[in-house]
């Protein structure tokens, strides 16, 4: 990937392609990659969905400036932005300049011959000291794991994966792989975008056999210290579980959920971009499709609050 990155070329990859867009600003500027609008990094590129409106987010850029900024054509310029192109599908064509522009798949290919244990260990992973590592394992490049970490028979970890010390991954689990997202595109075609995020696990978590933690599309799926999760756990793009939260099989949480420290999960679904408080507990085959409170007890389907 390059540092850097002139608006020019991606006009240019943008009317190559067909797009029909508006441009307002000064083509001759350069990106330093690219990020999400709630965690915008300084010179970068970022999108709006047109499921939202920038109005209503103002609020974070008060002292500061977009450089790149890819919006709806029904979206009001703001004064934040540098430079701004106006397109329909927004996250469409944003995720299409990083297929362009930004794919490192540092995806490697695993030749017949085996490592002595039978596993695969890229030479650019970084392994802290004392790790242990099963038979039948895939560690791809670009991933840390950190000291005295246990990884179980037959797991595979996925490129730009950060693991703390003292975590345990068991057998069968597959951290970093990308996740479903569809979208239609102008001819009614479906595609899939590619994510270009990681996965972040930090200190002393615990992993259960058989679980899927997907990277994020942008930002990390993140997975805090001290969690610990079950069997047959699914975590989706973008997900942040928060600190000794307790998950247990068979839980699918979907993408874009926060979860709070302390939370105790026991086999449920949580619907995409709810926002779980810290201390909640979510009762035996809960469907969450809202916002649970800090602290509060659900259960059912479609999950209700009930008192202790």
């Amino acid at each position: 990937m390059s540092d850097e990155l002139s608006i020019e070329r991606i006009l240019e990859f943008l009317e190559k392609n067909n797009y029909s867009f508006s441009f307002k600003g000064n083509k001759k500027d350069v990106i330093k990659g690219f990020s999400t609008l709630f965690n915008y990094q300084e010179n970068t590129m970022t999108f709006v969905s047109s499921l939202n409106r920038f109005s209503d987010y103002t609020d974070l850029f008060d002292s500061k400036e977009i450089q790149l900024i890819i919006i709806d054509p029904s979206e009001i310029i703001d004064d934040s932005f540098i430079n701004v192109i106006q397109i329909e599908k927004p996250k469409n064509a944003f995720f299409s300049i990083l297929d362009q522009f930004f794919d490192e798949d540092s995806t490697e290919v695993i030749n017949p011959v085996t490592t002595e244990r039978q596993s695969h260990i890229s030479e650019s992973a970084i392994i802290g000291r004392n790790v242990k590592i099963g038979i039948g394992c895939v560690i791809e490049g670009n991933v840390y794991i950190g000291d005295n970490t246990v990884i179980h028979h037959n797991v595979v970890i996925k490129s730009n994966t950060k693991i703390g010390k003292n975590c345990t991954i068991f057998s069968g689990t597959v951290i970093g792989e990308r996740g479903f997202s569809p979208f239609t595109k102008n001819d009614g075609s479906r595609n899939m975008l590619k994510h270009y995020g990681g996965v972040t696990i930090e200190d002393d978590v615990h992993i259960g056999d058989n679980c899927c933690i997907i990277r994020g599309a942008i930002d990390d799926t993140i997975i805090k210290k001290g969690t610990k999760l079950n069997t047959m756990v699914h975590i989706a793009h973008n997900c942040i579980v928060g600190e000794n939260t307790v998950i247990t099989m068979p839980t699918h949480i979907s993408g874009s959920v926060s979860i709070g420290d302390n939370c105790h999960i026991a086999a449920i679904v949580i619907r995409n971009q709810c926002n779980v408080g810290d201390g909640a507990v979510l009762g035996l085959g809960a469907v969450v499709v809202k916002d649970v409170p800090a602290r509060a007890t659900v259960i059912g389907n479609p999950a209700k609050p009930i008192k202790k």
